[in-house]
């Protein structure tokens, strides 16, 4: 069986301080107000170096839900995930995805988020991100929503931060009025660093189903996850250095 650095997906390549920059102050100009894109990019700084996993969920023989035009979770949260790649590694943080195409991790459910989980493990992950996408019997629910375990600490404040991006960055459907929510979800559970949960919508909304399936919404959704991970680190830094 080839081994985990093996078979796991490769790490995105980094961009330039300058490059980062200007992805965050120019080329994605519609993505945010100017002062929470200065915002940004002067904290950046702080996810440099970091060990991040993003885990889209499902894949493979899991689609995970399905909208009434046929798109599946596994591919909008791989889109995503791939998105927030670029936003981490421009900021230099090493990024590793638990997949980088349709495939399973493995043929038994549990053993797939095991896999998932031990790969956060071999790289000494600072933080782990899983994104999926959401499902409900009625049409009408919307928006996107954090959830944490009490696995760490941190993961309440890293759930509170994203939530807050999130909520602040998105709000083409009307307000979200979602918080960030305590859920023991397996691969929360036996996470031993800082993990949280992101369901980015609801596929059973005809309405953000169809944006869901857009590069630009896409975009957006990981632009928000990237400003919670830079809060989170910029507070946890001071944290560190004030002793708090």
């Amino acid at each position: 069986m080839a081994s985990f650095r093996n078979r796991w997906p490769r790490t995105v390549r980094g961009l330039s301080v300058f490059l980062l920059l200007a992805l965050l102050l120019g080329l994605f100009y519609n993505l945010s107000t100017l002062p929470l894109r200065k915002e940004i990019a002067v904290l950046a700084s702080r996810v440099g170096q970091r060990i991040i996993v993003l885990d889209p969920g499902h894949g493979g023989f899991d689609g995970g839900a399905r909208g009434l035009s046929g798109v599946e979770e596994e591919e909008i949260v791989l889109e995503v995930a791939r998105y927030l790649a670029r936003y981490l590694e421009g900021a230099g943080a090493r990024v590793f995805l638990t997949r980088d195409e349709d495939e399973e991790l493995a043929e038994d459910k549990v053993e797939d988020l095991d896999a998932r989980i031990r790969l956060a493990e071999e790289v000494a992950a600072d933080l782990f991100l899983s994104i999926h996408a959401n499902s409900f019997p009625s049409p009408y629910e919307y928006g996107a929503q954090t959830f944490y375990c009490h696995n760490h600490s941190a993961s309440e404040a890293l759930a509170k931060e994203i939530q807050g991006a999130l909520v602040e960055g998105i709000d083409v459907l009307g307000y979200n009025y979602r918080e960030a929510q305590f859920a023991e979800y397996y691969i929360l559970r036996k996470l031993p660093i800082p993990a949280v949960l992101i369901e980015v919508g609801f596929l059973s909304n005809p309405r953000e189903e169809a944006l869901l399936s857009q590069g630009a919404y896409q975009k957006r959704l990981a632009w928000c996850i990237f400003v919670g991970v830079v809060r989170h680190f910029s507070r946890t830094d001071l944290g560190e250095e004030t002793g708090k």
